[in-house]
Formats: C-alpha cells, sequence, structure tokens
C-alpha cells in the first residue's frame, strides 16, 4: 500500500490514537495513518513528543521512593475519577 492510500484522519482522531503509538499498539493502517497525520500536523506532532517525554520523566520518577502522604492523595485523586 503507498502513502497515498492511506485515508486522512482528523486531529481529533489522531490524539485518540496517541497513547496506542506511543506504546506500539498501533499496526499496520492505523499505524500508518496516524504517522502520516503526525508529520503534516506540527500540533498532533507537538503533543505526541509531549507524551513521550511526559512519559519518559515518569518512568524515570517511578524509582525515587514517595511519602505515604503524597501516594494517598494520589490515590484519592484516582479514586475520585
Amino acid at each position: 500500500m503507498k502513502k497515498s492510500d492511506h485515508k486522512n484522519i482528523s486531529c481529533e482522531e489522531a490524539l485518540k490514537r496517541v497513547f496506542d503509538y506511543i506504546d506500539n499498539h498501533l499496526e499496520g493502517s492505523s499505524k500508518n495513518e496516524f504517522e502520516d497525520h503526525i508529520e503534516k500536523c506540527r500540533h498532533c506532532f507537538d503533543r505526541v513528543e509531549f507524551e513521550k517525554l511526559l512519559k519518559s520523566r515518569l518512568r524515570a520518577l517511578k524509582h525515587k521512593e514517595s511519602s505515604e502522604g503524597f501516594r494517598k492523595r494520589v490515590d484519592d485523586i484516582i479514586t475520585k475519577f
């Protein structure tokens, strides 16, 4: 399949796929459509780069111990969602 055979996706659709892309869960035409979109759309490209950086920094923080109070506050916030 040539690149030109991919359908164009909207920013809304691209943003729905960001985390699957970062986690390498997109395959085939979904991945190709997403990559085509972020090549053309600076806003979505920037969002992907931001999310990659955030994930990397959070992974680095995971190795540091957090206080029990901090963990409780985070758990409370998550529970409220």
